[in-house]
């Protein structure tokens, strides 16, 4: 054997084991003095709406979001993103080796923009099952009647003509509905209208000239309603595999699935008597994983409601309105100040959230909605 033959070879080989360290190398791995072995790095990925934030990695500034972070030593880190004119948001990290961490984060504005979305008054608002209409009564003036706004997806700021509330029954000389309470089907295609010992039954989307009264088969009404409720809570039921964890559900007394179906809120108790008249703050309140099986507690509040992102849940108190994860980290106030009835509720789009108020002046007295921008 040639010694030219021998040195190819020799040359081949340690072409071979500088390439195959090179490689080793641009995926991560490292020699590690401290355990004496060679370990490997995870990435991190941070994307964030708005988009062009800070991104901090244990108190440094590393890198601007939307971006990814390589050859990260396996561990906890300490995570902040920042934005002016945005909460910061922050959370601690676990990077794990050889694995990619991905970080979608939404931030909040520091102040919001409030604006109007009625005029004409409003009381006794609510939203339909779907999240997607919303009915109400004007009490009084031109427009007194029973009202449905249809709240647009595709249009989060401007308001289109079809998207602007309707009229489902007007107040006349014979049936005045300042005072009705509404309800929606289970499907958010009627509202059932009770007034003193009437009850109307309306289609969310047309005018109603005549209503028709079903107060003989309220009752039998009623039930069917209560019967579809069930069946569709029964099916979301059946869709957890795991037995402990539908019996969690089952046995909750209130049970709030996010819109993807892939998360819940619960509490596992029932409310005392302070708790049912809003005198004191609901506590208890949990959210199941059910795609990573695990279990966060949420922050108390009078009321919880998930964003249509399934991400996030609105936590409503006496004068506050906030925004959390659905593992209870990042809580944002979003709104400090009056509103009615702890009522407030998410656009369709997660763009805004809705809350019925007043101001003390002589031409805006008059409760109405107003719309809070998280965007």
């Amino acid at each position: 054997m040639s010694k030219r033959f021998i040195l190819t070879i020799a040359t081949v080989i340690v072409l071979t084991i500088m390439a195959g360290v090179v490689i080793f190398l641009a995926k991560g791995y490292t020699f590690s003095p401290e355990e004496k072995r060679i370990v490997g790095t995870g990435i991190l990925t941070v994307n964030s709406k708005p988009d062009a934030a800070s991104v901090f990695v244990d108190g440094h500034l590393t890198t601007a979001t939307n971006a990814t972070i390589s050859s990260l030593p396996p561990k906890q880190y300490k995570i902040r993103v920042v934005k002016e004119g945005f909460i910061p948001w922050e959370k601690e990290v676990n990077v794990k080796e050889g694995l990619v961490t991905e970080l979608k984060v939404t931030l909040f504005p520091a102040i919001p923009t409030i604006y109007p979305l009625t005029f004409s008054g409003v009381a006794n608002p609510i939203l339909s099952p779907d999240g997607d209409k919303l009915a109400y009564i004007v009490s009084s003036g031109k427009k007194a009647g029973v009202w449905v706004w249809t709240m647009s997806k595709d249009q989060p700021i401007a308001f289109a003509r079809s998207s602007e509330p309707h009229q489902i029954a007007k107040t006349s000389q014979t049936i005045d509905y300042s005072t009705a309470i509404l309800k929606w089907s289970p499907d958010s295609k009627q509202v059932l209208v009770t007034l003193n010992n009437n009850n109307y039954l309306m289609s969310a989307d047309n005018f109603s000239d005549e209503p028709r009264d079903i107060t003989p088969v309220l009752d039998a009404t009623l039930k069917s309603w209560e019967e579809d409720v069930e069946n569709r809570e029964q099916v979301r039921l059946v869709t957890i595999a795991d037995v402990m964890v539908r019996k969690v559900a089952s046995d909750s007394a209130v049970v709030k699935w996010s819109p993807d179906e892939t998360k819940f809120i619960y509490r596992e108790k029932a409310l005392d008597d302070k708790q049912v008249k809003g005198e004191t703050e609901v506590d208890g309140m949990k959210v199941y994983d059910l795609e990573n099986r695990k279990e966060f507690s949420l922050p108390e509040a009078k009321s919880h409601m998930w964003l249509p992102d399934s991400i996030h849940v609105i936590l409503v108190d006496d004068g506050s309105v906030s925004v959390s994860e659905y593992d209870g980290s990042n809580k944002a106030v979003i709104f400090a100040g009056s509103f009615q009835n702890n009522f407030a509720f998410p656009w369709p789009d997660s763009s805004r959230l809705v809350i019925i108020s007043s101001f003390p002046t002589p031409t805006a007295s008059e409760p109405n909605l107003y719309g809070i921008n998280l965007r």
